[in-house]
């Protein structure tokens, strides 16, 4: 009994930690996944065996397919059509360098190109779902917002495809059972979207969320069972969701989105609280934070003139403050942890180039939070 109360109360501790202390860590502007990644790398030095915990990690995925979920649900093919010309333009640019990218770092790093790619996509890919989640506090008009959005969004489908490619380019069994598999999401999930509507959702009201949550869970844990990751099976039930919006949201569009964002801000925080779990304080060198430091210095410039240059040359409404949408565009929370995980599971790369990239990672998504708080202090004095 006293073993179970001793667990009770631990339990107790890390979910009032997870999830009220980085809300209010938010008044500081420090985004609360990183909060919940550093209670997770302190809790682990204090209590190594919880790393290995099945309800953190059950928590964890349901954060994380909800999340992708929601971003696949924000998906607008139509938007993405209208401005399919520019975003296909910036798609291209983006292929290129991450292409040289891939190359330079296998080359310098001698990695296989497979991990290569994963390196490179975990630097350079902006984490659509935690950008969304974080645009209230970078105080951007609505047409900046979009074009964050849009960006963001038609990148990170980009490299969920890489991703896919470089997780199972190894073993093209592997890949022909993925591929099946998500074939069969595209094919059949229409249907079981169209049976649910029909014979389901008149007779269990405001089940709509509970349905698509348990959705993205199954494929996600069935497509990291498949080799590549929960965010791929959980990002395509989103892009389908997304053509039947008008019935999961009925009138009520904007009231529902806020319900499931908030669902995923629940579970979220244990995604990051577990991925803290399993970084190791013993294992982290100066060679690491050099490393982090390296990339910061090459890959955050990079990518601020990439964005910035297109939004120069193609929409000159926003010829006068591209830096804001440059600097939204900036934080790799998700898919930089996603790949460092990734590059761990394959044991093909050595710790300090994880590490460097989890730096790197943890310091591009402080920045427009540090940024935006700086610019709102300067227009007050």
């Amino acid at each position: 009994m006293n073993i179970s109360i001793s667990n009770d109360l631990e339990y107790l501790a890390i979910f009032s930690l997870v999830l009220i202390l980085p809300k209010l860590l938010l008044r500081f502007r420090l985004p609360s996944g990183i909060t919940a990644l550093i209670i997770g790398i302190i809790y682990s030095t204090i209590d190594p065996t919880i790393q290995d915990d099945r309800l953190f990690r059950f928590l964890s995925q349901i954060g994380i397919t909800s999340l992708f979920l929601f971003a696949g649900l924000e998906v607008d093919f139509a938007e993405l059509k209208s401005d399919g010309k520019y975003l296909s333009k910036y798609i291209a640019k983006s292929l290129f360098i991450i292409l040289i990218m891939i190359l330079s770092l296998s080359y310098y790093f001698e990695l296989s190109y497979p991990s290569a790619t994963i390196l490179a996509l975990g630097i350079f890919t902006p984490s659509a779902g935690f950008i969304m989640n974080s645009m209230h506090s970078f105080n951007m008009g609505e047409d900046q917002e979009y074009w964050v959005k849009s960006k963001a969004i038609s990148k990170e489908l980009m490299s969920v495809v890489l991703l896919f490619i470089a997780l199972q380019g190894d073993d093209i069994k592997s890949m022909l059972v993925s591929l099946a598999f998500f074939a069969g999401l595209f094919a059949f999930l229409p249907l079981i979207f169209k049976l649910y509507f029909k014979f389901i959702s008149p007779y269990a009201p405001n089940s709509e969320i509970p349905f698509l949550v348990v959705l993205s869970l199954t494929a996600g844990v069935v497509s990291k069972e498949l080799g590549t990751y929960y965010l791929v099976g959980a990002f395509i039930v989103g892009l389908i969701g997304s053509r039947f919006k008008h019935k999961i949201f009925k009138d009520d569009e904007k009231m529902l989105f806020s319900a499931l964002a908030g669902f995923f801000n629940v579970f979220l925080p244990f995604y990051f609280f577990q991925a803290g779990l399993k970084i190791s304080v013993g294992e982290v060198t100066l060679d690491s934070f050099t490393l982090g430091l390296i990339f910061i210095v090459i890959f955050v410039p990079l990518r601020l003139i990439l964005t910035s240059s297109s939004l120069k040359y193609v929409l000159k409404e926003f010829i006068k403050k591209p830096y804001q949408i440059s600097l939204s565009l900036m934080p790799t929370l998700i898919f930089g942890l996603v790949a460092a995980g990734a590059l761990r599971a394959k044991g093909e790369v050595d710790n300090k180039l994880i590490y460097a990239l989890i730096f790197y990672t943890l310091i591009s998504s402080l920045l427009p939070s540090i940024f935006f708080s700086l610019t709102r202090k300067g227009e007050k004095a």
